[in-house]
């Protein structure tokens, strides 16, 4: 088993694994650590100031602004981002929202269950962002939402197919119904989740599985590399010649000599 014995399970890894299997293999088993980018650090810093101004009800835009701004710093972002200034905003649409919803039992809550259950040798870790009495919300930040000339968000690109695998994942493991929130700096949607197919928990499930029986029957991480081909196009290898591209282009290129 090529899985370290402390690997865990996780929406973010299982959408990792099904929207790129070389950006899963070169994180998960070659250990390379990506730097948060401006667009991650925008959900990171605008989530944080929205819990900021609720926990102590601090209101003002200006207050919320400044907390939010130096937190997005803090996480390494720059004031020369895009995102610099639409972060404050976003957190500002966020805590509009979500003090409507009542008071938070928890936030960024982290639960991990055994993969017994599901058929896994591994256990599944999960982290939610904004947790109610009676539903889990979690928080989308977005440069723009995409919506029809009627006003309704595009179907076609909401709710993403990656946001559902991870909340019908959070539905079932902790019992609770989920939502999703999708904010802009200028523009805001919640999608309730009750009415959409559950069959997006089968696929992270499955992806689970298929994580694990590769990773067992492969001798070397470098039979795995030779299982799929190196694509470099999907949005999560960034923009440029990056160092993870690069990272990734090395070891595909040692694995096939």
């Amino acid at each position: 088993m090529l899985l370290d014995k402390d690997y865990r399970h996780s929406a973010s890894k299982g959408n990792s694994f099904i929207d790129s299997p070389p950006h899963w293999i070169v994180h998960e088993l070659y250990a390379f650590e990506s730097k948060p980018n401006a667009r991650m650090i925008m959900g990171t810093a605008a989530e944080a100031g929205a819990m900021n101004a609720i926990k102590n009800e601090q209101y003002e835009e200006d207050d919320i602004h400044k907390f939010t701004q130096k937190t997005f710093l803090e996480l390494g972002g720059t004031e020369e981002d895009d995102e610099y200034e639409m972060t404050a905003k976003i957190a500002v649409r966020f805590k509009d929202t979500l003090i409507g919803f009542g008071d938070i039992v928890s936030y960024q809550k982290e639960l991990q269950v055994s993969g017994e259950p599901y058929g896994l040798k591994h256990d599944i870790k999960c982290v939610t962002d904004f947790e109610f009495k009676d539903f889990i919300v979690d928080t989308k930040a977005t440069a723009y939402l995409k919506r029809l000339k009627s006003g309704q968000l595009d179907k076609n690109w909401y709710p993403k197919q990656s946001d559902l695998r991870q909340q019908f994942l959070y539905k079932d493991i902790f019992k609770k119904p989920t939502m999703l929130l999708y904010c802009s700096h200028s523009d805001t949607e919640t999608v309730e989740l009750e009415h959409l197919e559950e069959d997006q928990l089968a696929m992270m499930i499955q992806t689970f599985k298929t994580i694990e029986f590769i990773t067992s029957i492969a001798k070397t991480k470098e039979d795995i590399v030779r299982m799929y081909p190196l694509t470099l196009d999907n949005f999560r290898w960034g923009k440029g010649d990056t160092e993870l591209k690069q990272f990734a282009k090395d070891i595909w290129q040692k694995a096939w000599k």
